[in-house]
């Protein structure tokens, strides 16, 4: 029997000191064999990444490995020095970032940056770098590779970036590449690209592929050996196929039932009846447009327009979801926010209750607004974190003149608090001092605190883990059932528009390029673009078939 590529012998890493020491990894084992792709697979705060960095020895200066040992190619890692170890990282151990942006140096061309790898580990003379990099760029699909190899990390797509970061990591030829979430900021399009392109490297190469990610779907394409990941421990480890056909730890089958799904929207009964033939609606949109101007010259004449938003129409009812999908820079949320008047328009006609919110004046349309509201795609930069969390749900309540007096409203936020699954006594705290889940529902809160009938939801789980968003999901649908109200709901998930979407349209470079009910849409697709955006996502293999 062949000697495993990787062994992790009951690796144990802590942050803090004394009392306040704790284990965000422990006791953890698992092998890597040549060749295979190893998932660990859990949500945000499971260790996940700490693990990777921990076998890399990259670990933040508050963590340190307690105890354990690393086996690459038979050599205990944790018995090298520091010398040493720079020498295994790029030449036998290559590391894909999370966020390719924030990985990649800003004021180095890409070229540079695998060079640097080049240089380090393969000795290679200049004019032989340069020609390899090149060759790698090519080989991960970045087009044109001799010219955009002396371009800067800010002149690429967040696609493309992550391809740099890809040929960085090959350029010293590993034996092991791990990837850390490599595909969890791109678009479901770039995303099947850049899982594709890993496939076919590892074909080519015969690398083992360590992956890290919290997406069930991305697992079934690329795992040989999963690992499920919970609180630092491995609570279920298997094949691929045992674990999809038998998940036995209670997270495990936690994770596969938070899934949005078309099978558990109608085990639920998630659908309403709405008449989309009648001539009254909540909510009419009629060629809107969105256009910015291209300026150029000393004088800055307008030389054309980036037409971010099209020629929109679209339809929104009482008590329904209407789901705007497409992929980032498809025109998405700048129509969420045009339609608010939260930016400048260009043309096109919003009627809310038949009244056109592009003719009112400031005063009108901040009384108007009471009734449409918005949940930003990020909850902790839309909330003000000097605030107390009982000042920012008040503070529409003020602005509208909602509640009387002071004991009113903290009895009503309060009341608030509670429908969205939180405490009374969570008034006094900041924004900080909740997780991502918490603070989404604390902007729901606020949305909630002026009465609207229709909220603009802007990628509002994008962010989530798949139990959180699988919570705010539920509390979405159960707020809509209540109060009757009406979303109009951004997002690159297909998944989520299966199970919470009524109706759907399906945006492309500022147009929408197909809409109609959820089924007929996702189900029976007619235009091309959307026959593209629904193969490109990732599905789970009940079966656990390959």
């Amino acid at each position: 029997m062949t000697e495993p590529l990787l062994q992790v012998n009951q690796l144990t890493t802590s942050i803090g000191t004394g009392v306040n020491q704790v284990n965000v990894v422990d006791d953890v084992s698992f092998t890597i064999n040549k060749g295979e792709t190893f998932v660990l697979l859990g949500e945000s705060g499971s260790g996940k990444s700490i693990t990777a960095l921990s076998i890399m020895r990259l670990l933040p200066p508050a963590a340190d490995i307690k105890s354990g040992s690393v086996i690459l190619n038979g050599q205990n890692l944790f018995q090298l020095p520091e010398s040493k170890m720079r020498d295994v990282r790029g030449a036998n151990i290559g590391m894909i970032f999370q966020e390719p942006q924030s990985s990649l140096n800003p004021v180095l061309t890409a070229g540079q940056q695998i060079s640097e790898t080049l240089f380090r580990h393969q000795n290679m003379s200049k004019q032989d770098t340069l020609k390899r990099s090149i060759e790698l760029l090519d080989a991960v699909g970045i087009p044109e590779p001799d010219r955009r190899i002396n371009e800067y990390p800010h002149q690429f797509s967040g696609g493309m970036k992550q391809r740099i970061m890809i040929a960085m990591a090959l350029a010293g030829e590993p034996d092991l590449l791990i990837a850390d979430e490599p595909t969890t900021a791109l678009d479901v399009t770039i995303q099947a690209q850049v899982l594709q392109l890993l496939r076919k490297l590892q074909k080519e190469t015969g690398m083992a592929i360590l992956f890290i990610t919290h997406d069930l779907g991305v697992t079934a394409q690329m795992a040989d050996h999963v690992a499920v990941m919970r609180t630092g421990k491995i609570v279920e480890a298997k094949d691929k196929k045992s674990l999809f056909a038998h998940p036995e730890h209670p997270y495990t089958l936690q994770l596969f039932d938070a899934i949005p799904s078309w099978e558990k929207r109608q085990a639920e009964n998630n659908d309403i009846d709405v008449d989309r033939n009648q001539e009254q609606c909540l909510l009419k949109v009629r060629d809107f447009k969105v256009h910015y101007p291209i300026r150029k010259g000393i004088f800055k004449r307008v030389v054309g327009h980036v037409k971010a938003v099209d020629g929109v129409s679209v339809n929104v009812h009482a008590g329904e979801t209407v789901a705007v999908v497409g992929e980032s820079g498809s025109g998405k949320t700048t129509m969420g926010k045009g339609i608010l008047r939260l930016l400048q328009t260009t043309a096109g006609e919003v009627l809310y209750e038949g009244e056109d919110l592009s003719r009112l004046d400031a005063a009108a349309l901040r009384k108007k607004r009471s009734e449409i509201q918005i949940v930003f795609q990020d909850p902790y930069s839309s909330m003000n974190p000097r605030m107390m969390i009982r000042d920012i749900v008040q503070e529409g309540m003020l602005a509208q003149g909602i509640g009387e007096t002071q004991k009113i409203r903290d009895q009503m936020s309060a009341e608030l608090l509670e429908q969205v699954g939180l405490l009374p006594e969570h008034q006094l705290r900041y924004p900080h001092e909740f997780s991502g889940g918490q603070r989404q529902r604390i902007c729901i809160a606020r949305a909630l605190a002026v009465r609207p009938k229709l909220i603009i939801c802007d990628e509002p789980t994008s962010a989530l883990d798949v139990s959180v968003q699988a919570q705010i999901l539920a509390l979405l649908r159960k707020l809509q059932k209540e109060y009757q109200l009406a979303y109009l709901f951004i997002t690159h998930n297909i998944s989520v528009v299966e199970y919470i979407a009524h109706y759907v349209a399906v945006m492309y470079q500022g147009k929408i390029v197909e809409q109609g009910d959820v089924e007929q849409v996702l189900m029976h697709p007619k235009n091309e673009y959307t026959k593209q955006l629904l193969s490109a996502v990732p599905r789970l293999k009940k079966t656990g078939s390959d």
